[in-house]
């Protein structure tokens, strides 16, 4: 009992690092590869990256309108109201219907006409001239 008690008191000693030595696998990554080149060579690329980038979010608001005025000309019944008859206001969503249509005709064949450049992969090649400039 007394050996129990010395065990408690002054804590069990284990030596866990040459366990740890025996089972410790170290890799190393250390390559770097360095890229010189210029402040305006950068500033195209990514000028380049963020139109592609922008092209393809900007079909979003043409849509989201376009569903809209679409969804009001189906559903509402058009009154004389702030002085304009309701075959003028019919009218005027038919106009936006069509100005939202085209809109989003013209934003998305610039989506789909763009090329896609804008993952990061991409724009280290055009950065590092890999990838020749058109």
């Amino acid at each position: 009992m007394s050996h129990l008690n010395n065990i408690r008191n002054t804590g069990l000693s284990v030596d866990f690092s040459d366990e740890m030595s025996k089972n410790l696998t170290i890799h190393k990554n250390v390559k770097q590869e360095i890229i010189i080149t210029t402040e305006d060579k950068i500033k195209l690329v990514l000028i380049k990256s963020q139109e592609v980038l922008t092209s393809q979010r900007d079909w979003w608001t043409p849509c989201g309108l376009f569903i809209s005025v679409i969804t009001t000309l189906n559903t509402a019944n058009f009154d004389d109201s702030f002085g304009l008859t309701k075959e003028v206001w019919h009218a005027l969503f038919i106009l936006l219907a069509f100005i939202s249509g085209g809109w989003l005709t013209r934003a998305t064949y610039t989506l789909f006409k763009t090329p896609r450049q804008n993952d990061l992969d991409n724009i280290l090649k055009q950065i590092k001239l890999k990838e020749q400039e058109e």
